[in-house]
């Protein structure tokens, strides 16, 4: 097996983030949220977004990427502190981490999670969230392994016709 690497996103990654989150979400989210949404994903527009989310300074906000033999295969982007309103000081947030769907179960994402975490309980933030489609079995499950749980909230979002709850976990 080979060796993961995780580091933090640079410009130059934004190209592979981009196909890994449009591959990602087509991989994860098939019959969990509409068809037309899924095949309407562009990975260029993607690009562009995540050009402009690591090349902007926002708090303690991060992206790192996991790379495995040279090849960026999962990511994870980090809200510090949370966009949610409600949560309590010092609370972040993982607002997003993908794996490439032919790596899944080969410890990327868990390796992005682990050191999220670790950089987030290192520079002081106390607890993190996410928020997690209801349906999605797979994902709450891994979750869970790394020690969130439901925190009670939850929303329904129009226009990917589902449900999310957040998940929360004490960090440090």
């Amino acid at each position: 097996m080979s060796a993961i690497v995780v580091r933090h996103a640079v410009q130059a990654d934004a190209g592979a983030i981009a196909g890994i989150h449009v591959r990602g979400w087509r991989a994860a989210y098939r019959g969990l949220v509409p068809d037309a949404l899924l095949e309407g994903l562009s990975i260029e527009r993607r690009e562009h977004g995540w050009r402009g989310l690591i090349g902007a300074a926002r708090g303690a906000s991060f992206t790192l990427v996991g790379e495995v033999d040279g090849d960026i295969a999962g990511f994870c982007s980090v809200a510090a502190p949370t966009r949610d309103a409600d949560a309590p000081p010092w609370t972040a947030e993982i607002a997003a981490i993908y794996v490439e769907p032919a790596r899944w179960r080969a410890g990327v994402g868990g390796a992005l999670l682990e050191r999220s975490l670790g950089d987030l309980a290192a520079g002081g933030w106390r607890r993190a969230t996410l928020w997690v489609l209801a349906r999605n079995g797979p994902a709450v499950a891994f979750y869970r392994r790394f020690g969130f749980a439901p925190d009670g909230a939850s929303k329904d979002d129009a226009t990917l016709e589902a449900s999310e709850v957040r998940l929360v976990r004490a960090l440090g």
